[in-house]
Order: structure tokens, then C-alpha cells, then sequence
């Protein structure tokens, strides 16, 4: 994952409200415990030393998220000086509500959540209709585009305006019906991949989900494939039929998205094992800290689990040094301390480096590591 698009919540050299908020509209009485949820946060960030001009805002924030809010969501927030840095709608509520008040903001919760939904295109056909919607990483009921195919079927086409009856007749004079009707479900697939070519660009989709006809969507990956789209398409149930069926398909391409997020963390991590055995990788808290202060991290690994999450030191001139105490930094006497894992992700989004969750085989992990740009030297090999 890129940091990039945490870069706006360090524009202010004032200490930063972050809030981790579950934010669901799930239950009778939601609006009454967030509410509560939200007080009890407040007065945490108000003894923190929160001014009241950040409170309100995030206030506002709150209220204004959770008016747009759906299911079971949650809210990522972050605010200084009266002024909000960034808020985002998390697909899942956070472990728990938190809520911080520091000299940099707490971003964990929200680039786990990143991490764990990517872009993808969700088909629903048939050998005559497809429905193709896609849906960026971000959560949200409605798609970023939605496109309806009708396309052609034995009863509306005209058979002979399509070659003469010297082409459509056959040997003998006789209609070869069954491979006029395989021609026009080809026909049908090739304009349907299409509008799936266009979808998986808009959103810059990372899988494709296809449910409905089984021959219809063979036909749909044979035209995918000529059209050199190279990402995974996966079967699931349900498709088209009424509601009933598109339901179906709506809650299993939810479940295989899971699945192949999952497999992807996996990937992930055995690269990351690979790479610990020659040298390219460090695993755990103390040996990550010199590999991020020299800018050598490619990917910085950490898990969501924060239950035992040391305290570092950083500092607020150079975001690209983290330590374990303050005599390890430029100036100690400004340094200051915050949760490991976020000082831990300013380093990584100062030097470029890249995200990923510690997820194995979906099991959250409290470890951390990072996989190097470069091979450790001799020396720091011994």
C-alpha cells in the first residue's frame, strides 16, 4: 500500500486529535450509543489538552459521517487546531474506539482497513444480459459506475439480414440453429467484456467477480483473456433472476473479496519469509528502527493487534527518525513519545516506503518487520 494519502494529516505542527470511532447504523438504538461513544472520547481528548476548536470540529465530523453512515461502518478522524485533517469512512468499526491526542496523528486502524479492501468489478449475466458495477476500495453502498447490457437473443435478431440465405442456410439448405445461437452468445460476451474493460479501468480494479450463466461466463472469459485484461476473475453464486439472486451475488463476491485479500496477505508474507532468510528483511520492532531512520525500508510490515505496542521516541524536525530513546535522535531535547506503530508509519511515509498489514491466513498478529530495498551489508548480517 502507498502512505501517500496520509500526507495531509501531518500538515499541522499542532498537536493532532486522531478518533477511531465505531460508527454503525446497524442497531435500533445506534444513534443513542454513539452518542455516548462519542462523549466518552470527547472527554478523553479534552483532558488530553484537545482545544475546543478541534472538539467542535470533530464533532461536526462525526455527525456528518454517520448521517451518510451505513451497516457496520466506522470513522476515521483527525483534527488540529480547528481544522480537520482527514476524515474516512472505515468498511469495518475499529477494534475498539479510541482516542488520541499527539504531537503526530495515529493512523493505524485506517491503513489496516486500507489494506484489507481493494477495488474490483462485480458481474451479473446471463447469455443475453449483464449487469457490470464497479466499486473502488472505499466503502460505500453505491457502485462508481453501474452499466446494463442488453444484447441480442434468437427472438430479436433478423436472421437473414445477417449473411443471406446462402450463408445462414447451411449444407443442404438446412439452419444450423445451434451454432447460429453459440455465434450470437459470443457476439454478447465480446460487447459485455468491453464494458468490463472499461469498469476494471475505472476503478483500477484488482479482481473481477462473475456470477450467473456458466457457459455464458466461459464465453465472457474466453473475449477477457483476447483482451490481455490480466487480473483474477472468480465465480461466485448467484447473478441474475430478481432480487433474490443479485443479493446472493452481492454477499458472496463480499465473502470472496475477503478471501482473496487474505490470500493476498499471505503472499505477502511468504515473500517477506523468503526474504529474511537471505538477508533482505528484519523482523520485529528493534531491528525495523535504524532500517527506517537510514530510509532503507521498501515495505513496512506491522500487525493490527495493539495490545502490547511499545512506546518510541521521535522527532518533530526529521519524520524520518524513530527510536527507542531520545539520546538516538537529532535534537533529544525536543523529542518526544508516541505508540510505535505511528511513529513507526511516519517513517515509512517519509521515505516512500510501502504498507503492509501482518496478516496470516486472516489472523491478526501484534509482530512487526519490514522487507528492505536493499540486502543488509556484511557487517549488520553477523
Amino acid at each position: 500500500m502507498d502512505l501517500g494519502f496520509l500526507r495531509p494529516l501531518y500538515e499541522s505542527d499542532a498537536p493532532v486529535a486522531s478518533v477511531h470511532l465505531d460508527t454503525g447504523r446497524d442497531r435500533t438504538d445506534a444513534d443513542k450509543e454513539l452518542e455516548l461513544r462519542w462523549r466518552h472520547l470527547q472527554s478523553e481528548l479534552s483532558a488530553l489538552g484537545a482545544d475546543k476548536a478541534t472538539l467542535d470540529v470533530l464533532e461536526d465530523a462525526v455527525k456528518e459521517g454517520t448521517s451518510r453512515a451505513f451497516g457496520d461502518h466506522g470513522h476515521s478522524l483527525f483534527a488540529s487546531q480547528g481544522r480537520l485533517l482527514g476524515s474516512y469512512t472505515l468498511s469495518e468499526p475499529p477494534a475498539q474506539d479510541r482516542a488520541l491526542l499527539m504531537p503526530i496523528p495515529d493512523p493505524l486502524p485506517l491503513v489496516v482497513d486500507r489494506g484489507r479492501q481493494l477495488p474490483y468489478v462485480l458481474v451479473a449475466l446471463d447469455r443475453v444480459n449483464a449487469k457490470v458495477s464497479a466499486y473502488t476500495a472505499r466503502p460505500t453502498t453505491e457502485p462508481a459506475s453501474e452499466q446494463e447490457f442488453t444484447g441480442a437473443d434468437l427472438r430479436n435478431i433478423d436472421t437473414m439480414g445477417r449473411g443471406g440465405p446462402g450463408v445462414l442456410s447451411g449444407y443442404n439448405g438446412r439452419f444450423d440453429g445451434q451454432n447460429f445461437a453459440n455465434e450470437t452468445w459470443r457476439e454478447n460476451a465480446s460487447r459485455i467484456a468491453q464494458h468490463v474493460r472499461d469498469a476494471v479501468a475505472k476503478v483500477n480494479a484488482q479482481v473481477i467477480f462473475v456470477g450467473g450463466d456458466e457457459e455464458a461466463i466461459a464465453y465472457l472469459r474466453d473475449n477477457i483473456a483476447e483482451r490481455r485484461l490480466n487480473i483474477p476473475i472468480h465465480l461466485v453464486p448467484g447473478g441474475r433472476g430478481g432480487p433474490d439472486a443479485e443479493e446472493r451475488l452481492h454477499q458472496a463476491a463480499a465473502e470472496a473479496l475477503r478471501d482473496f485479500v487474505v490470500e493476498g496477505h499471505d503472499d505477502i508474507i511468504a515473500d517477506y519469509q523468503q526474504k529474511l532468510a537471505n538477508d533482505q528483511a528484519v523482523r520485529g520492532t528493534e531491528p525495523t528502527l535504524p532500517m527506517l531512520s537510514e530510509g532503507r525500508v521498501r515495505t513496512l510490515l506491522l500487525g493490527a493487534d495493539r495490545d502490547d505496542e511499545p512506546r518510541l521516541w521521535g522527532s518533530p524536525h526529521e519524520p524520518i527518525l524513530v527510536a527507542k530513546g531520545p539520546n538516538a535522535l537529532d535534537d533529544p531535547d525536543a523529542a518526544f513519545q508516541a505508540p510505535a506503530s505511528a511513529l513507526m508509519l511516519r517513517s515509512a511515509m517519509a521515505s516512500d516506503a510501502e504498507f503492509s498489514e501482518i496478516l496470516e491466513h486472516g489472523h491478526t498478529s501484534g509482530d512487526s518487520g519490514a522487507i528492505l530495498r536493499f540486502p543488509k551489508s556484511p557487517q549488520e548480517q553477523l
